[in-house]
């Protein structure tokens, strides 16, 4: 199902601006507005961006909060989460790069892992169903041993977004 918010004029909106209505993922957005450097490019019609936008459930589902960064054994076992705030900036904009792709969308027919923001962290597509009715309903992104589902696409005037039903790994 593809759905289209048009601004003023018919101009279609920008990714920010879908972000702004996407209540089911707020929590991402609430990440993605304490960096400045995505958000202004959410907002750059001229950059164009394929954002993989996590839903709440997913991002509450994760094991740790995405300012922490995944959890690290210490070398005695013990699990220890002491970040400052610069390690938290980092870790929000680590998780946020790799659910961003630097395209205007994704191609599915291609067999090549497509990268993200997060330099060294590509995504892969996974065919997952055959006869849906739009080409991106029968896909989704390999994680771990099974893949993230695309929920719902949304054209913007600087790229897609794509609804997600997991996160993409940033480590």
């Amino acid at each position: 199902m593809s759905e289209e918010f048009v601004r003023p004029g018919n101009a279609l909106p920008t990714l920010f601006d879908l972000l702004v209505l996407q209540r089911g993922s707020s929590i991402f957005f609430d990440y993605l507005r304490e960096s400045s450097t995505i958000s202004q490019r959410m907002n750059d019609e001229s950059a164009k961006s394929t954002l993989l936008l996590p839903t709440n459930k997913a991002v509450i589902a994760l094991g740790w909060k995405p300012h922490q960064g995944p959890p690290t054994p210490s070398p005695d076992g013990d699990v220890k989460v002491e970040i400052t705030e610069e390690m938290g900036k980092a870790n929000v904009e680590r998780w946020l790069s790799a659910h961003i792709l630097p395209a205007d969308d994704i191609d599915f027919k291609s067999e090549n892992p497509i990268p993200t923001l997060l330099e060294g962290r590509p995504v892969s597509v996974l065919k997952t169903h055959t006869g849906q009715s739009e080409e991106w309903q029968n896909y989704g992104l390999a994680q771990g041993d099974g893949a993230v589902g695309l929920v719902k696409r949304i054209q913007a005037s600087n790229g897609v977004l794509y609804v997600i039903n997991g996160t993409i790994s940033s480590e």
